[in-house]
């Protein structure tokens, strides 16, 4: 195992860690056990309750399934401009609960309604089950804007690892189905594609929260075994990534998916796309949990709540 080098770490993400350990089940044993631990691990991180306007559970029914949806609203205002958030977790693990401080923290700071979505996890729903259902998510949204309180002109689309992976290949879906509807994307340490790296290289150990065994894993209940690396279940920096709407791009500079943000950046500046790329040093793959303790996982927050009020927000009249 790698060491953590002392002075790549602050102390804050020391005292992170040492809350954080426990006795995390591993990726081979049952994917139940590691669910319950992987919120009871976040549970400590969502204390204390962020304070809104209102927040409120409902279910969509749609064609293909139901999904839980969790609506955050900083105001009473009747017509906000809305981010769809979709959880982390390797495909396999996470929710709204593990979820909750983070979406609590863009509604707040970016004065926008934010919708939680309980997308189907793996391995019980492979590759495309979550990407449809994610789809389908948006498409009702949009269509029923009054009882979300929404503006359906200005919605936009984030996430944070797994969870930035079904934003983008969702928004590639939806911009030959509606072109448009996405204004932005708000995409934190996603894995886009790629299969080795140095990032991946230099930092899949024990020591910085994500192993290859447990990529492997987490990949092998998204697609499959023996599905086809370099199909779009994925590769999304395979796709073609022209008329994209524009996105912000976090990355931390201690996690082996690094590299896949900064070729997903590159890769939409030579499709002619805008992508604002902001590397975090000093932190770790998830650390937007963090907050209460590390002042970049709120730094980070406060740039992506700056980036979505940048291009949904209404100027002043």
């Amino acid at each position: 195992m790698t060491p953590l080098p002392d002075d790549e770490l602050a102390s804050g993400v020391s005292e992170a860690l040492a809350i954080s350990a426990g006795p995390v089940p591993a990726a081979s044993d049952d994917v139940a056990a590691m669910r319950s631990a992987y919120e009871a691990g976040r549970a400590r991180w969502n204390e204390p309750v962020i304070d809104l306007a209102s927040v409120t559970n409902d279910v969509l029914r749609l064609d293909r399934c139901s999904m839980g949806v969790r609506v955050y609203r900083p105001s009473s205002d009747p017509a906000l401009p809305a981010l769809v958030y979709l959880h982390g977790g390797g495909f396999v693990v996470g929710s709204l609960d593990s979820h909750d401080r983070i979406m609590r923290q863009l509604c707040r700071r970016s004065g926008m309604v934010v919708v939680g979505v309980d997308y189907p996890l793996s391995p019980e729903h492979r590759h495309p089950e979550a990407v449809v259902a994610v789809e389908q998510a948006v498409l009702a949204l949009a269509e029923a804007p009054l009882a979300y309180g929404i503006d359906p002109e200005r919605v936009s689309i984030g996430g944070d690892s797994a969870g930035a992976h079904l934003a983008l290949a969702a928004t590639l879906r939806l911009r030959e189905r509606r072109p448009g509807l996405i204004r932005f994307m708000l995409l934190y340490y996603g894995l886009y594609g790629l299969r080795d790296s140095a990032s991946r290289r230099r930092f899949a150990d024990d020591a910085y929260g994500l192993t290859p065994a447990e990529l492997r894993f987490y990949d092998t209940c998204y697609r499959g075994v023996g599905a086809d690396p370099e199909s779009a279940a994925s590769d999304l920096l395979s796709c073609e990534l022209a008329g994209l709407p524009p996105a912000f791009i976090g990355a931390a500079a201690l996690d082996p998916l690094l590299d896949d943000s900064l070729a997903l950046a590159d890769a939409v500046a030579r499709a002619r796309g805008r992508a604002e790329l902001c590397i975090y040093d000093g932190v770790l793959h998830g650390f937007l949990h963090w907050s209460r303790l590390v002042p970049t996982a709120a730094e980070a927050l406060e740039d992506g709540a700056r980036a979505l009020r940048a291009a949904l927000l209404k100027p002043p009249s």
